[in-house]
């Protein structure tokens, strides 16, 4: 079954170096990024692809910067976004796909939206306490500028994720 996610890929250089730290905390196939829509919701007929396409066209280019390590509940280890422009992107395209209630993310109905880019996950605690000083060798990744989405694609349950399609933001730049 196809499932999809939309998200921001950093620069060239800063994937390789992210992911290359993902590696060393046994990722065999890192796709460092940072999700802006989640799969729930997206579904495989592409029905919301053309909104979502529409969003991006109409939303201004804007940097983020990555940050300092930090955990969700000791299971997922991520790099802190900042980027004033990324909820209010995320929240459009959520209000432009609509999807049905029982789609909806979890953690979108519940908690806000935390831009992230996820390191690692583990369901034990003292693995990730163990990748902490590896993930701080990222911290000094400078910021960007976000010119695209990217939408991610997953055919079969076991396959990884990859860059399907790419959405160009407006060309124009809020300051």
């Amino acid at each position: 079954m196809l499932r999809y996610y939309i998200a921001i890929e950093p620069p060239v250089d800063q994937r390789l170096r992210i992911g290359a730290v993902m590696r060393q905390m046994g990722n065999p196939w890192p796709v460092p990024h940072i999700t802006v829509i989640a799969p729930d919701g997206l579904t495989p007929d592409l029905a919301w692809l053309s909104k979502v396409i529409e969003v991006a066209a109409q939303s201004a280019r804007f940097s983020v910067k990555i940050g300092e390590a930090k955990t969700f509940d000791d299971r997922v280890l991520y790099l802190s976004v900042e980027g004033t422009d990324l909820p209010s992107l995320h929240q459009r395209i959520l209000e432009a796909v609509s999807p049905e209630a029982d789609l909806v993310p979890e953690w979108s109905s519940e908690h806000e939206y935390v831009p992230h880019l996820t390191l690692t996950r583990s369901h034990n605690a003292n693995v990730l306490s163990q990748f902490e000083e590896l993930a701080s060798t990222l911290g000094d990744i400078p910021s960007f500028e976000v010119i695209e989405l990217t939408v991610f694609r997953r055919e079969d349950p076991s396959t990884q994720y990859r860059a399907w399609r790419r959405l160009p933001l407006a060309n124009s730049r809020q300051h």
